[in-house]
């Protein structure tokens, strides 16, 4: 057992020592201290120097009172390299032993710290508090302290801090909100002592990054990793419901076909994880989650582990070379829960293949079935010894209602030698399947009475459908507000008419926010998404356009009216969704609650969450993609599209198709903003790691942006690879990312940095910046224009409300065809800035108008292409007839010049959009 000096912090080898408080002294540096040795498997060993005064004699209840343990300097490390487990069990020592430990080599980075990983019953897997497991290199300390309330923030990046779920070996985990998007997520933060060593910040991050690309039903998924303000943190999938450890509490122990399905779900999420190139080494109970659907999922898949203190290490191993695979174990030292160890795993936890996790779920089952584990102990040694060297009690031995052929399963899970377990976890997941009667291959055919109840449960969804009202309320809506515009135009109430148009366009985007918030949609959560994850000149800009649209509407003398139009809007936008998404979602809740019930019940038959998601694409009827969308999520239901194409011979209505290529374009800009940052954050942790290596500044910088790159793209690749059914192997993607080394000065894609840094600042400022800023310029220009000439317009509005009072239509059609003429009328621009030449070119209605298509262009289109035809559009459109463009009967000058320079800012500028 690994214990060190609380003053040197020497590493020393303890033999013969038992549970209870001792008080040896220090081989290296004579010092006296205390020793509290734990009796439960579970606990933490304890070393502190001795206080000032004389020490309290301490209770001895399990030790002999006349043994001090022999304490003796490390012995110098084995130079064998082979495999722990080839090591011969006699190694281990008996049952009654109670302990003959060495200590393992001193880390190299010297940042060992340990402290139990465990958090409250039921929080994302998290293990109960005093189970064990690692992260670091060398011989841990004891437990770490937790962090202090105060010193957790109330905000992570783009995540509000609700509450703290528990303590564990990394830090803490968190309930928070992430604001962008209004969901729960579980947030776990590095420990301050962790965050100070770069190295070990640096591989962390890599392997949370790589388990990161990972996406599946029966795996816990992560969504971020970010730093703010020091503290490093990753964001993932919060899962409402239960652990099966606390189910296992909870009932003392299942029925076995429940405990099979569980498993069987938990044995899909660890398939898809080994495809990936991931083992977990670390499967219990507590680290299976079910949630309030009846689905499993496997929480820390891919994630890093801390070392276990009280158990023993291989001196067979050698250390892990940390420019190797990216894991953060070291070879030789002890990772897991002894209770669910295997027993090659307590020889070398980094040397562990997959089979390592068959045994480990293997135990979990047996808990499962039987309410204990499969080998107990005093002492973690003792429990890991057992592991070893005692054979299994079959479960169908002490619960009589198991089968014996699921026991016969479940032994071979167990077997001592990982060649003679089962080999794969396909292996694993037939023999279960078998045992329930689940059906392995062939396309799934569902039973009689599953399919009845899916058809009446989708009846009644589609039944409850206010779609219908909702296109007459907004027909009528748009109907009523163009006569209000029209008649208030002819009466000349041109304020009213401006009342009626501030209606029509503020109640669908009330309408849009208001049933967005109350029942969430894809696409109100992609904009909202965008909106919240947008940068301070986002905000800038849009606040910028908004004030200078009021300044507009003030202009024309219509703005009271307006947000008087408004704010109706928003209040009729309430009734509107109270009529139709609030009535409907409660008439929904029923059936949508049937169909749930029946796929927990599914899923607790064995059956595998795809054939589930099959089933309600082939028997849910024409109009099954709403139902299938309210079930399973938008992504979900554009992958099933593809099988249903496949199974069934019938065309199905897609529903709201329309939103498609929005929420496409909106995805694609996330997914570049996302990699963005993703590629900065692993930039700057890959920088500092390589400093901390004596590695110079700059030299560090372009390795790390190289790393970076390379990370993301393999990355990038990975998740094509699995939208594709395809294995990616995760663990090769970040050996790959830290092999690829361009040439300096190059990046990946063989670009010199330099040139991607002058692209990232045309982006920037020739870009969307620029376009708005000159938009906003030449729009106020032009309202300036039309302040000036107030008097001119209202003589014109005089003109047309006179001649609808006479009741003379023909006189108020030529009063309209004035406005060109008004305009010869009306004083140039008088702006002190612009010489007189510029400012009278710009007097006309087209400068506005120009200046507006542009501000639009700077808000819609990303990158610095279209600033090539929409900046040459612009000056076309408002200084046209100046240049020479002729007039075109019927078209004036400035009529033609403003249609070409709108056709060149918002058409031509699509098609270079990024």
């Amino acid at each position: 057992m690994s214990v060190s000096c609380p003053q040197c912090r020497s590493p020393l080898n303890v033999k013969g020592l038992k549970p209870g408080q001792f008080k040896p002294k220090c081989p290296k540096c004579g010092i006296a201290f205390v020793l509290v040795v734990p009796s439960s498997p579970d606990g933490t060993i304890v070393t502190k120097l001795l206080p000032a005064g004389p020490p309290k004699p301490a209770p001895q209840p399990h030790a002999d009172p006349n043994s001090t343990g022999a304490f003796t300097d490390v012995e110098p490390p084995a130079s064998d390299t082979t495999n722990a487990y080839s090591a011969s069990v006699a190694a281990w020592p008996s049952p009654d032993a109670t302990g003959d430990f060495t200590a393992p080599e001193p880390a190299a980075n010297g940042t060992g710290v340990f402290a139990p990983s465990g958090v409250e019953s039921g929080t994302h897997g998290e293990p109960a508090e005093g189970t064990q497991n690692f992260e670091a290199s060398e011989a841990p300390p004891p437990k770490r302290k937790p962090i202090a309330s105060d010193a957790i923030p109330d905000r992570l990046g783009g995540y509000e801090v609700v509450k703290v779920l528990g303590q564990g070996g990394m830090g803490a985990v968190l309930l928070g909100r992430q604001v962008s998007l209004g969901r729960k997520v579980a947030l776990k933060i590095m420990h301050p002592k962790l965050s100070n060593d770069a190295k070990f910040v640096a591989r962390f991050t890599r392997e949370a990054y790589a388990a990161a690309q990972m996406t599946h039903h029966n795996v816990i998924q992560i969504y971020d990793i970010g730093e703010d303000h020091g503290t490093h943190f990753f964001s993932m999938e919060f899962v409402p419901g239960q652990s099966l450890m606390d189910l296992v509490k909870e009932k003392g122990k299942l029925d076995p076909e429940a405990a099979v399905g569980y498993t069987l779900q938990a044995a899909r999420g660890l398939r898809f994880g080994h495809a990936q190139g991931m083992v977990h080494r670390d499967i219990k109970p507590d680290n299976l989650m079910l949630n309030t659907e009846g689905i499993v999922k496997v929480a820390d898949l891919g994630l890093v582990k801390l070392p276990t203190p009280d158990v023993p290490q291989s001196k067979t191993a050698v250390e892990d070379d940390d420019e190797g695979d990216g894991r953060l174990t070291r070879a030789g030292s002890v990772m897991g829960t002894p209770m669910y160890m295997p027993p090659e795993q307590a020889m070398n936890s980094a040397g562990v293949d997959h089979r390592a996790d068959i045994y480990s779920l293997g135990c979990s089952l047996y808990v499962m079935l039987t309410g204990k584990p499969p080998f107990d102990g005093k002492t973690a040694l003792e429990v890991i010894t057992r592991h070893q060297t005692d054979p299994v009690v079959p479960p169908d031995v002490i619960v009589k209602r198991v089968p014996k052929a699921l026991s016969g399963i479940l032994v071979k899970m167990l077997a001592k030698r990982p060649d003679d377990r089962y080999q794969t976890m396909d292996e694993v997941i037939a023999a279960l399947e078998g045992y329930l009667g689940v059906k392995a291959v062939g396309p799934f055919t569902p039973k009689e009475e599953h399919a009845k109840q899916l058809e009446t449960a989708a009846q009644r969804f589609n039944a409850a459908s206010k779609r219908g009202l909702k296109k007459v309320a907004a027909l009528g809506l748009v109907a009523t507000c163009l006569l209000g515009v029209v008649a208030c135009g002819l009466a000349g109430a041109f304020p009213w008419a401006g009342g009626f148009l501030g209606l029509l366009l503020a109640t669908p985007v009330a309408y849009f926010v208001v049933a967005g918030v109350n029942s969430p949609s894809p696409f109100f959560a992609k904009v909202r998404q965008l909106v919240f994850g947008s940068r301070i000149a986002d905000w800038l800009t849009w606040a910028g356009g908004a004030i200078l649209v009021l300044l507009a509407l003030w202009v024309f003398g219509i703005l009271w009216h307006f947000l008087g139009g408004a704010a109706l809007g928003v209040g009729l936008a309430f009734v509107l969704w109270f009529l139709t998404d609030r009535a409907q979602d409660s008439a929904r809740e029923v059936p949508v609650n049937d169909a749930k019930v029946l796929f927990k019940s599914m899923r607790l038959q064995g059956l595998d969450e795809e054939n589930v998601r099959q089933f309600v694409c082939k028997y849910a009827g024409d109009d099954w993609e709403e139902l299938y969308e309210s079930l399973f999520g938008y992504e979900a239901k554009l992958a099933a599209r593809e099988y249903r194409k496949g199974a069934v011979a019938e065309t199905a209505r897609k529903f709201a198709a329309w939103r498609e290529p929005l929420i496409a374009g909106l995805d694609a800009r996330m997914r570049s903003r996302q990699e963005a940052k993703e590629r900065k954050h692993l930039a700057k942790v890959e920088a500092k790691a390589l400093e901390a290596k004596g590695v110079g500044a700059g030299e560090a910088r372009e390795q790390a942006d190289a790393m970076a790159d390379a990370l993301v793209g393999e990355a990038v690749e990975a998740k094509a690879a699995q939208r594709a059914g395809k294995k990616a192997d995760l663990r090769a993607m970040v050996k790959a990312a830290k092999a690829k080394k361009p040439p300096e000065g190059y990046n990946l894609a063989g670009v010199k940095r330099r040139s991607m840094a002058v692209q990232n600042l045309l982006n920037d400022w020739a870009g969307r910046r620029l376009r708005f800023a000159l938009g906003a310029a030449v729009f106020a220009i032009g309202l300036l224009w039309l302040s000036q000439n107030r008097d001119a317009l209202k003589g014109l509005a005089a003109t047309v409300e006179q001649a609808v009072e006479k009741g003379d239509v023909t006189a108020a059609g030529d009063a309209a065809k004035s406005a060109t003429k008004t305009m010869a009328v009306m004083k140039p621009l008088k702006l002190a800035v612009l010489p007189d030449a510029v400012a009278k070119g710009v007097s006309h209605y087209g400068t506005p108008i120009c200046g507006f298509l542009l501000m639009l262009s700077g808000i819609l289109y990303y990158g610095w292409k279209p600033s090539l035809v929409a900046v040459p559009g612009v000056v076309i459109g408002v200084l046209g007839p100046t240049l020479g463009v002729p007039d075109v009967e019927p078209l004036k000058a400035w009529m033609l010049s403003t249609l070409v320079g709108g056709v060149l800012i918002l058409v031509a500028g699509r098609f270079l959009r990024s």
